[in-house]
Formats: structure tokens, sequence, C-alpha cells
């Protein structure tokens, strides 16, 4: 089971993209030393630390103030530590060399992007919680890829910022962020309500498949 622990991961969900900012694995090595001197160590057990989280995050936006990251387990006593774009193509490169320059350490896993995960876990931000059961949607083909309609429960003026970048974070986890940042040809949310439940809507859980076989289909 996964656990969401990155504290500014919500800030923005969709920022504005920046240029790449790839560098030299050479130029990862302050925060990677820094990591596995000072928090690899604790291992599993060192996520219970009250302050483990935003040691990390200091530290990591001192050097990569344009990326993100999630600590996810642990999962057979292996932490994946994974290092996000938040869905900004243009930073990609910067994601891939972060992770090029991370050391082999025991009990940890670095991964480049968010994986697919089971979007039935719940998101709270700001005292709003979301999960994947709350949001459904519908899809059309668009110039090759796929444009997708999120259709949010209790989505409202008053919390519309924060809930939709907490479904965007949901959609990542439903698909990955590489391919929700690459095979999502365009993507509006609207409110899940009485008048848009009578659309032919359909739960998040489903889009991944219907994503895999709509480009398996085009492939071939």
């Amino acid at each position: 089971m996964g656990n969401l622990t990155q504290p500014s991961l919500l800030k923005s969900s969709r920022r504005k993209p920046k240029p790449s900012s790839a560098r030299p694995e050479a130029a990862h090595a302050p925060f990677w030393t820094w990591f596995a001197r000072t928090i690899a160590p604790l291992g599993a057990d060192g996520l219970d630390a009250d302050d483990i989280v935003a040691r990390i995050d200091a530290e990591f936006g001192k050097h990569y103030p344009d990326l993100a990251f999630e600590l996810w387990g642990p999962d057979d006593d292996t932490v994946d530590f994974v290092i996000s774009a938040d869905g900004q193509s243009p930073l990609f490169d910067a994601v891939v060399d972060v992770v090029r320059g991370a050391p082999r350490m025991p009990g940890w896993r670095v991964l480049a992007f968010r994986p697919r995960r089971s979007v039935r876990a719940q998101v709270t931000v700001m005292g709003h919680r979301l999960s994947g059961d709350q949001i459904w949607y519908c899809c059309e083909p668009e110039n090759g890829r796929l444009k997708l309609s999120l259709f949010v429960e209790d989505l409202r003026q008053d919390n519309w910022d924060i809930l939709c970048a907490t479904s965007c974070v949901l959609l990542d986890m439903a698909l990955g962020e590489f391919d929700a940042a690459t095979k999502i040809a365009a993507l509006d949310h609207y409110p899940l309500n009485r008048e848009t439940r009578r659309l032919p809507l359909k739960p998040l859980a489903q889009l991944p498949d219907e994503l895999d076989r709509f480009y398996a289909a085009a492939v071939h």
C-alpha cells in the first residue's frame, strides 16, 4: 500500500511547463551523497519519523526546485523513492538524469515517474479527501491520442483548484505519470452531479485498460 508523502506535490498539479533542466550525472552527486548518508541508512523504519519528509523535501527542493518526489512503501522492506516531473513533459529528461545519478542503496528503489497504482487509495489535501471511486470519465480520440473529461464528486467553485489538482494526481496513479502526460491530448474537469450522471460515464479504474486498448489498436 502506498503513502503519498510529498508535501509540496499538490501546490499545483499542472504548473506552467519549464524548459528541461537536464544536467550531467555528476551534477546530482551532492543530493544523492546527502541522501545516501543521511536518509537511506534509516530504512523503512525511518519513514515513521515526523520530520523525515520535511527533511527530504528541504534538501530536494534546493537541488531540484522544478521536480517533485513521492515515497511509497515499504513493500517487502523496500521503499520506492519516485522522482516526478508533475506531468510536465519538458522536465522528463531532467527526471531521467536524476534517477540515473542515484547510487544503489539497500532497501531503496529509485524510480523515474509515478508508476501505475491502484486508484482505490484516498488522497487528502488541505482537508479535502478524494479517491478514484469518486472520479468518472468519458473520452474520445483526438489526433492519435485521447481527449479526456473527468467528472469529480463534490467539485464546486470553492474547491475547484484543489480537487482538480488532486484528481490529476489520481489520474497519474491510474495511468502512470508518463502515459498521462504523453497519451492524453486534452483534459477537462466537470462536477459529477445529477445532470452529468446521465452521461455515458465510466469509473476511473477502467481508464488504464481503455487507454492500452486504444494504443494497441493504433499500433496495429
